[in-house]
């Protein structure tokens, strides 16, 4: 029987279906996270191999997937994460992948990690792409599983209190950011074939402010040299509210569902 720990130190897991979308979702939340003592752990479903190649021209998909997993370590070095792990599913195949298997694969990983907070994206994948609503439902399927796990484990020991509950949050982009970068021509008004819309501002319940940390989640961003084109774009504008601040869903906390109600404040911590 694995022995479960928890109050040594926190821990965070993120799970994200490409390499960047750690940096550019969660990049200054995490550098900030880190800073504060926490322990940081990503999944990251593909090694990206459809994606952009950039400098690296004309080469195969297995090269450029060794490149992107390289690409990931870097940056997770420089934002302190201390293990990564790559599924190995196929880049944009992720929905036709069978049901259950990914999420058991998520599943089995939290349960040895033991986080108190799991990052994915919100369900319409922040920017639409199918790899990320897929890996969305995966990570939430599968936290609820761990979720109940855990106070099955937990729930007799007279110490443990709703505190000890893990937590998982749905990074995402609110609507009146998405408007705001379109309008500076930022971001398309359409992505993967549907309007580019964001999360209504009024659900979301987390704003990490990475003020101080951009610097770190540059660097971050632009060790994914295959990506460069689209990084350079968000770079290039000074006002990116992208670069300053990160926004979360609190979606369960342990086995309960959470919704933003008219009378929550937004919170500035995870």
């Amino acid at each position: 029987m694995r022995m479960v720990v928890y109050g040594v130190m926190k821990k965070m897991l993120l799970v994200f279906a490409h390499p960047d979308d750690e940096s550019l979702w969660t990049g200054g939340t995490v550098a900030k996270y880190v800073k504060a003592g926490w322990d940081v752990d990503l999944i990251c479903a593909t090694r990206g191999e459809k994606g952009t190649s950039g400098v690296y021209e004309n080469v195969d998909e297995d090269f450029l997937a060794d490149i992107r997993q390289k690409e990931t370590a870097k940056a997770g070095t420089l934002l302190g994460i201390s293990a990564i792990t790559f599924l190995g599913y196929k880049d944009g195949g992720l929905a036709q992948e069978i049901p259950g298997e990914i999420e058991d694969k998520i599943y089995q990983k939290m349960t040895e990690l033991i986080p108190d907070c799991v990052i994915t994206f919100d369900t319409a994948g922040i920017n639409n792409h199918p790899d990320h609503v897929r890996t969305c439902y995966a990570t939430t399927f599968a936290f609820q599983k761990y979720a109940l796990w855990i106070k099955e484990k937990l729930g007799d020991r007279p110490d443990f209190t709703a505190n000890h509950e893990p937590k998982l949050y749905y990074a995402c982009v609110p609507e009146s950011v998405v408007t705001y970068l379109q309008k500076n021509k930022i971001i398309p008004a359409e992505s993967y074939g549907k309007p580019w819309r964001g999360t209504a501002d009024k659900f979301i319940t987390t704003v990490i402010q990475t003020r101080g940390l951009e610097s770190v989640k540059t660097k971050a961003l632009l060790s994914h040299i295959t990506q460069k084109k689209h990084i350079d774009r968000l770079l290039s504008f000074r006002r990116n509210p992208l670069m300053h601040q990160e926004c979360f869903i609190l979606r369960l906390h342990g086995i309960r569902e959470v919704f933003m109600g008219k009378g929550d404040r937004v919170s500035d911590r995870l």
